[in-house]
């Protein structure tokens, strides 16, 4: 009588065990992101070992972020508020309405999601090769303090100069992420209101009182909680993706490479973010009131 594992060998099962296999794996990460993000709340209040001061390691690795991350979003925040100031030259909306789609388009969705997503692939940039690596050389440590950081070939780093445990790592990287990623999002919205007003009034002759009291008008107290909660949820995808691909291996761990690891990052990162994006979407628009402070008039009228 054939083993039970022998029909799985069978051709018109093997798309059955692709599946398989792939939904086994999926649970498993999702399941390896929990234990991450449980392990580094547990690290905050009761680290494992020697480990540096929290809120200092926490300010350097957050303006480490904000120093990369202000003039990328900053960036693409120009080309955001011009895109939507045009859409009135170009006929998308009518003129007088331009302060309510570049203020309140910028608020309600673009800032955060192009926050979102610059920052997944920032911080897969920045944290993935940097954990990779904690086992040849010292992280979060206080420059001043670090007393051994070239060591002799062949010797170890000293004790007292060697990373914390994994999950204090992460728990830096994540709280660092959703504060920058908080920060960066309404430096998105500054940079990109102000790049459209001024495209509203030279290139389409709107007062600057026009363009801000419609934006004004039509700005809900949920376009504003949105954008920090928004903001925060995915800079925190990017971070936790970022350090979950970081402190799966090493960098000198063979068959998987650091810039693989980095892409994964970013892409499962970008993936949650416009996911989070729609279900936001969906609950907190589409399924409240049909209209409120809004540019068009409701049906019918």
């Amino acid at each position: 009588m054939p083993s039970p594992s022998s029909f799985l060998e069978l051709p018109w099962l093997s798309p059955l065990a692709m599946i398989g296999r792939g939904a086994l794996g999926g649970a498993a990460y999702l399941g390896s992101l929990g234990a991450l993000i449980i392990s580094a709340v547990r690290s905050v209040y009761a680290p494992v070992g020697p480990v540096p001061p929290f809120v200092p390691t926490l300010t350097r690795q957050t303006s480490s972020i904000l120093a990369m991350g202000i003039p990328l979003v900053g960036l693409v925040h120009i080309g955001m508020g011009s895109f939507l100031s045009m859409q009135a030259y170009f006929g998308g909306t009518f003129v007088d309405g331009t302060g309510a789609v570049v203020g309140v388009g910028l608020i309600r969705n673009i800032a955060p999601l192009m926050t979102g997503l610059t920052l997944a692939g920032l911080l897969a940039a920045l944290f993935t090769p940097e954990l990779r690596g904690r086992f040849t050389q010292t992280l979060d440590a206080d420059p001043r303090e670090l007393t051994d950081r070239d060591p002799a070939p062949g010797q170890p780093v000293a004790a007292a100069s060697r990373s914390p445990e994994p999950a204090r790592l992460a728990a830096v990287r994540l709280s660092a992420g959703v504060i920058a990623g908080l920060v960066l999002s309404v430096w998105g919205v500054l940079v990109g209101t102000v790049v459209g007003w001024q495209v509203a009034q030279s290139l389409l002759g709107v007062s600057t009182d026009s363009f801000f009291s419609m934006f004004l008008e039509t700005l809900w107290i949920r376009d504003v909680a949105g954008l920090a909660i928004k903001g925060g949820a995915f800079a925190l995808f990017a971070a936790l993706f970022a350090c979950h691909e970081g402190l799966s291996g090493s960098a000198e761990a063979p068959g998987s490479p650091v810039p693989w690891a980095a892409c994964r990052a970013a892409c499962y990162a970008t993936v949650a973010t416009l996911a989070l994006n729609s279900v936001w979407f969906l609950l907190v628009y589409h399924a409240g009131p049909a209209f409120g402070p809004t540019l068009l008039a409701p049906p019918g009228l």
